[in-house]
């Protein structure tokens, strides 16, 4: 059994592999297992794996295709639930990881019993245009640091747009981290487990990592931020972490409708599903004035995005089981979750 694997999930991911999967040939720890889950590309995505890829790695890779796209979060449940390793990193497709991240993120998390999950410093990175658009270009741009969670419950990435200048040189605890590069201990995964999933199946992508941070913090286990461990990502739905909540609500506008919508349902979601009576009412109006503005954006400027309310309203009876569930099970009080609240 391998220490760690690491889990790729693909969709139409040509001009990514390249340069993701050799960065994992590259990590220093060679203690790891490959699974490559493609929900359904119509790229060259699976003839890049079968005649690039796998004779590669070997035994050390298994790919998997699924019929249609299944989203983020039920295929890494997927991928969770068919390997056995301690340590589980969630890879998106346009990550590159530093030589030394596994081994870091590994080192620290078996230092630390109580730790859940380890976000790496997350640099952002560019794709410059090219024929075979394979010319990633590393910047000096933060991405993510990890999850902040606000009083209004809008959650955002810590140092998203700032340039990194050796301001976030130490290991820091944080609300949680964001999946694009993270590294979950299994045992934490399996102690927030509810039936088959680990992510929510009903988020489909996007927030599914908020959800599960605040999942885990209920539980009482703690996250990390690691500057030593570094990786780049090119992030489609960028965002900035220093700005106000209309501003974020601005933000929308450059978002794809694809990423709005999901991200407004599952907003939603995570409210109903993890925040507790007391301290809904304890910060009603951050909360209300936060999604009053937004649902005013979202009804004269992107009005498809309501399409969003239906669903919520469709699967309220589901999450408010998922929310009694979560509630039973929780260990940490109001306080101990408040006080990430910032």
């Amino acid at each position: 059994m391998a220490k760690i694997s690491i889990h790729l999930v693909t969709w139409n991911a040509e001009k990514y592999l390249e340069n993701c999967l050799n960065s994992v040939l590259g990590q220093i720890s060679k203690d790891y297992f490959v699974l490559v889950i493609d929900n359904s590309s119509s790229d060259k995505t699976a003839q890049i794996m079968e005649e690039q890829f796998i004779p590669i790695f070997g035994q050390r890779l298994r790919f998997l295709k699924n019929r249609e796209n299944i989203g983020f979060a039920k295929a890494h449940n997927q991928a969770i639930l068919w390997t056995d390793s301690e340590y589980i990193l969630t890879l998106n497709q346009d990550v590159v990881l530093s030589d030394n991240f596994t081994i870091e993120a590994i080192k620290f998390l078996d230092e630390h019993k109580d730790v859940a999950a380890v976000s790496g410093k997350v640099l952002r990175a560019t794709f410059e245009k090219s024929e075979d658009l394979k010319n990633m270009k590393k910047t000096d741009i933060i991405d993510s640091l990890g999850l902040k969670i606000f009083k209004s419950q809008r959650a955002v990435e810590i140092g998203a747009g700032e340039k990194d200048a050796g301001q976030f040189e130490k290991i820091e605890e944080i609300f949680g981290v964001s999946a694009n590069s993270a590294v979950f201990r299994r045992s934490a995964l399996n102690d927030v487990r509810y039936g088959d999933e680990f992510f929510d199946n009903d988020f489909f992508s996007y927030k599914e990592d908020v959800d599960l941070a605040y999942r885990l913090r209920l539980r009482g286990w703690k996250s990390y931020y690691l500057p030593q461990a570094v990786c780049y990502h090119e992030r489609t739905a960028k965002s900035r972490e220093k700005i106000r909540c209309l501003g974020a609500v601005r933000l929308r506008k450059h978002k794809t409708k694809f990423v709005n919508y999901y991200s407004y349902k599952n907003h939603l979601f995570i409210l109903l599903k993890n925040l507790s009576a007391k301290n809904f009412f304890r910060y009603f109006f951050q909360i209300f004035f936060y999604e009053l503005g937004k649902f005013l954006y979202i009804l004269f400027f992107e009005w498809k995005t309501l399409s969003g309310l239906k669903d919520f309203f469709g699967k309220y009876k589901k999450m408010k089981e998922k929310r009694r569930f979560i509630m039973k099970n929780r260990l940490s009080d109001d306080l101990d979750i408040r006080r990430w609240f910032v």
